[in-house]
């Protein structure tokens, strides 16, 4: 008995690998299993030049996520989606602001360098790792080009026997995106859906002083300051010392010093809630010989903070035409236009997040009906100094126009029986506009005027293309010999283009550079290009046991000396379930097992390391901050010992189900080594060339495991209950390096990172750092400590204390940000036309740094910022009236002369959480309805996504999935002034006809 498996439009269904399967056949009465092949509607996953994997014969270990998790959503790309949907799969996002770049890890990362991203192939198109392509914007995630709507489903590939046929790209994990098609011999249908929601945030817990409380704060921190720890004088009372607060440090000409009518920077800069609007139309169909689907979207938001927005239209089609049995040709071509309003980003002060942290209640946003620009004089090192967000809102501004286009031509056809010929062009190409603009009186970078505004102009150019070409023969042998070989070859060629112009000495708001006393330009043209050769041979033999080698060759321009490197792998499965020695308890059961190795190029897909391979000069320039000094040096050493990184892949698993299947489990067991890790090498400093530059030097070891399961408790003809979870532990340990210890050390760059490094025998980027051991309870004269003092472990034993920070030793801290264990738990609940579903993701064994920790909770090194109100509520002091002996900070002093605000353990945070990550309650009208009108569908549904957050550290103010940027592991884990996370709740329509 076949039973087709039907695909819902509405609630939330997830298909893991084998899991695409409705129902196993019967058994037979005899000794052998029926091994009739099943009816399913989802078809096998395409790779490559027609070559696919078969969820009757699965070797490789992927995962399917089906095309209603995609429609109506209210996220702006399609990775941000797939959270909590894949075991082994890992999420986080450097902002809430759409756009912005999102960082995915499928089993860890396995690189040192570059972005741990998997790659992305959409339709036959390889489109890259969703590299941040910005010139200007914080960041710019190129999947948001693509519109979710148009998704039929999404597979993720893990393994080495899923992933080879990519060779070097698909080291990290390939996200294979299917768009939808039309059908042959279909009626034409039409298809109409939108979706309305309201936005907030979704962990919020980072709670500022209030006017009154921050004036408190500073009472407080002049009594602890008096008497030569940063105040001359002595105070009788606290009141005394709120007053010197107050006189000292609020300058007079403020109006709220004595109306108190406090400005609340927060809500100045964000709206109380955004909106977020999705349009969706599609009209599909075919006769005989051609098929077709015609789609388009609107995508509007506008998201929390004020002036900001995103705008995508999209409009994709798909055309399949027959020319004759034996010749087949299809077209696939996604366009989109976004128009995206941001803000200045980073750790920078024109940020209006970051402004909203730090500015003072006691600033007001006007003063004399004009902006207040007026700089804190009290403190020379104040760095908010002229800088009032609401007025950079207004009159600064940056604005892009991303037009990309992504489309794919193919053709397969059989020239001989049992032979057959694909070709596949695939084409990507973006083009980006961004403009930044300023008036005068806001003076965001260095060496501007106040009587000069500025404006910046940046143009690139993206294309890539790849063109495969693949022979195959297949065939079956007197019914049980199953044989398929496939023989091809692969071009890719990737190109940028940018040019770039800025200007400070803007003299009029038209942005048009004839206005400007002083131009500076630069521009960037770089390309690199791969060219390859695959081979596939699959063998069943009576559909139990499944062979499946595959080897790859490929030459990447990038590389020095040694530009090949030849790829293999190796797969069996056995489907025990056909033997008939099988238990009768189960209902399916397949082992399998697989093993290759694979090249790893880790900054192929990002902008400025094509040529590392090769010396290079560089013109000397100061670029808005002087002229040109007119001579030239190396740039960079190059390395033309430069090869592949080699990853050798290990998988062990097994599918099996019970109870017709309405039980299932899939397991995988993996072991990656990856030898040959690019990273730093060092000359020494006697060479007097620069001081670092990329060679093999590292092994990194990812293993773990994963787990799927599939169940349907309940099913009838009125009611079914089906539930989805999946699990996979995983940990990613540096095996080898060429230094004993390497630091990130360098500040607030993205690049750096105070508190993780890299050793042998250490988690990759696990935290290293002084160990905070709290606050001083008592006096300790032996030791010179005083009480309310910051306390730091002189070592890792975490035996003795000091309150003189250079007197301690950095320590390992033995976890990373990268979480141990990942979860997910989908349930659906269908009663008659009403479904209920939501998905919950876990993330656990794992730590967070709060990268702004310093600024939140300063300890008196800011007596013009503003804190958290932790700061006051939760700090050691004696102030009378005010005392607090019992408090997890510091007491604070001017200056902060121990620099306990600076990094240390006192950073981190447990991450692990639980979220529910979407819940959907929808209702389609019934059969008498769609008689009655004609409509084939009418569904109404409601939908929220991140609607609750539940962290295990109490202490944890930020959102625990954060991530400083997506190029580079570095960041993973730290809050960097960011756009929150955001929550959804919204109600849409969905109609077909």
């Amino acid at each position: 008995m076949n039973v087709k498996l039907r695909v819902l439009t509405i609630g939330v269904l997830f298909f893991a690998g084998q899991s695409v399967m409705a129902q196993k056949a019967k058994r037979d009465t005899s000794a052998k299993r029926d091994t009739t092949t099943k009816t399913k509607e989802i078809e096998e996953v395409v790779l490559i030049g027609g070559i696919k994997l078969d969820p009757a014969q699965k070797v490789g270990a992927y995962n399917v996520v089906s095309k209603a998790n995609f429609e109506s959503t209210p996220f702006s790309s399609v990775d941000e989606v797939l959270n909590g949907r894949v075991a082994g799969l890992n999420f986080s996002s450097a902002s809430g602001d759409p756009g912005s770049s999102n960082m995915i890890t499928i089993r860890g990362v396995s690189s040192l360098i570059g972005t741990p991203n998997p790659l992305y192939v959409i339709d036959g198109v390889v489109v890259g790792k969703g590299s941040d392509n910005a010139s200007m914007m914080e960041s710019w995630n190129p999947l948001a080009s693509i519109d979710p709507n148009a998704i039929e489903n999404v597979s993720v590939l893990k393994d080495a026997s899923a992933t080879a046929l990519y060779g070097s790209r698909g080291a990290n994990g390939v996200i294979l995106i299917t768009t939808k098609k039309g059908k042959y011999n279909q009626k034409t249908k039409f298809e109409f859906s939108t979706e309305t929601g309201v936005q907030d945030r979704a962990f919020d817990k980072l709670k500022l002083m209030t006017g009154d409380e921050y004036l408190k704060y500073g009472g407080i921190l002049m009594w602890n300051s008096q008497g030569g720890k940063g105040i001359a004088q002595t105070f009788n009372t606290l009141e005394e010392a709120t007053q010197y607060y107050l006189d000292n440090y609020i300058p007079n000409d403020e109006p709220i010093k004595t109306s108190r009518a406090y400005t609340n920077w927060s809500k100045e800069v964000n709206r109380v809630s955004s909106v977020v609007n999705t349009y969706n139309f599609g009209v599909s169909g075919g006769g005989a010989n051609t098929s077709f689907r015609i789609g388009g979207s609107y995508y509007q938001n506008s998201p929390l903070v004020k002036s900001s927005g995103f705008d995508r239209l999209s409009i994709n089609t798909a055309i399949d035409h027959k020319a004759s049995e034996k010749l087949k040709f299809g077209l696939n071509l996604n366009y989109s236009n976004i128009i995206r309003n941001t803000y200045f980003g980073g750790r920078a002060s024109a940020n209006p997040v970051t402004s909203t942290i730090m500015l003072s209640p006691f600033r007001s946003v006007y003063k004399n009906g004009v902006f207040n620009q007026d700089s804190w004089e009290k403190d020379a090192n104040e760095m908010t100094a002229g800088f009032n967000p609401v007025s950079i809102l207004q009159e600064t501004g940056q604005r892009s126009v991303i037009n990309s286009f992504i489309g794919s031509v193919n053709m397969d056809y059989q020239f001989i029986k049992n032979f057959y010929f694909n070709s596949l062009f695939g084409l990507q190409a973006q083009f980006m506009t961004e403009r930044q603009f300023g008036l005068k009186g806001h003076p965001v970078y260095i060496g501007m005027t106040e009587d000069q505004g500025f404006f910046g102009d940046a143009r690139t150019t993206i294309l890539d293309w790849n063109w495969s070409n693949t022979l195959s023969y297949r065939n079956i042998f007197n019914g049980i010999h199953n044989v398929q070989a496939y023989a091809g070859m692969e071009y890719q060629d990737h190109s940028y283009n940018n040019l770039y112009a800025f200007s400070l000495t803007m003299n009029d708001p038209r942005q048009y550079f004839q206005f400007a006393d002083k131009v500076i330009t630069t521009n960037s043209d770089l390309a690199w290009r791969q060219i390859s050769y695959f081979g596939r041979l699959n063998y069943t033999l009576d559909s139990k046991y499944t062979l499946s080698g595959q080897i790859r060759r490929d030459g990447n321009s990038t590389l020095g000396d040694q530009k090949w490197g030849n790829f293999w792998s190796v797969g069996t499965s056995w489907n025990v379930f056909n033997e008939s020695f099988a238990p009768k308890a189960f209902s399916s059961l397949t082992l399998r097992a697989s093993y290759g190795v694979l090249g790893n190029i880790p900054y192929a897909d990002q902008w400025g390391s094509q040529y590392d391979a090769y010396a290079t000069l560089g013109y000397n320039s100061q670029v808005g901050y002087g002229g040109n000094g007119g001579y030239a040096g190396i740039s960079n050493p190059g390395n033309s010992s430069l090869e592949w990184e080699q990853s050798g892949h290990l998988d062990i698993g097994a599918d099996f189900g019970f109870f017709n299947d309405r039980l299932k489990f899939s397991m995988d067991y993996y072991d990656k080594l990856t030898k040959k890790a690019i990273f730093y090498a060092f000359p020494a400093a006697e060479t007097g060339g620069p001081s670092e530059f990329f060679a093999n030097v590292g092994d990194i070891r990812n293993r773990g495991f994963e787990i799927v399961i599939d169940a349907v408790p309940i099913q009838n003809d009125n009611f079914r209950w089906s539930i989805n979870a999946n699990g996979s532990y995983g940990k990613s340990v540096v095996e080898k390096l060429n230094v004993d210890r390497y630091e990130f050390a360098g500040g607030t760059s993205d690049s750096s990172n105070e508190l993780v490094a890299l050793a042998p025998g250490h988690l990759l980027g696990e935290y290293y750092t002084w160990l905070w051991a709290g606050v001083a309870k008592a006096d300790d004269a032996a030791n010179n400590i005083k009480a309310g003092d910051g306390l730091w472990y002189t070592d890792g034993s975490q035996t003795a204390v000091t309150n003189v920070k250079t007197k301690a030793e950095k320590a390992w801290i033995g976890k990373n940000a990268f979480p141990t264990y990942n979860v997910g738990l989908t349930n659906e609940f269908k009663y008659k036309n009403l479904t209920l579903s939501f998905l919950i993701s876990g993330q656990f064994d794992f730590l967070v740094q709060n990268g702004v920790h310093s600024y939140t909770i300063h300890d008196g090194r800011f007596p013009n910022r503003n804190q958290i109100a932790e700061a006051l509520y939760n700090s050691w002091t004696d102030a009378p009236g005010a005392e607090n002996f019992n408090a997890d900070n510091p007491k604070a002093l001017l200056n902060n002369p121990s620099e306990s605000r600076l990094e240390s353990s006192r950073f981190l945070n447990k991450g692990d959480h639980i979220r529910l990550k979407e819940a959907r309650l929808a209702y389609s009208f019934g059969e008498v309805f769609k008689n009655a009108t004609g409509i084939t569908n009418f569904t109404v549904y409601v939908r929220g996504t991140n609607l609750l957050t539940y962290a295990f550290d109490k202490e944890l103010n930020y959102d625990p999935e954060s991530t400083s940027n997506s190029w580079s592991w570095v960041g993973k884990g730290r809050y960097w002034y960011s756009s929150p996370v955001i929550r959804t709740m919204s109600f849409g329509i969905q109609i077909g006809f």
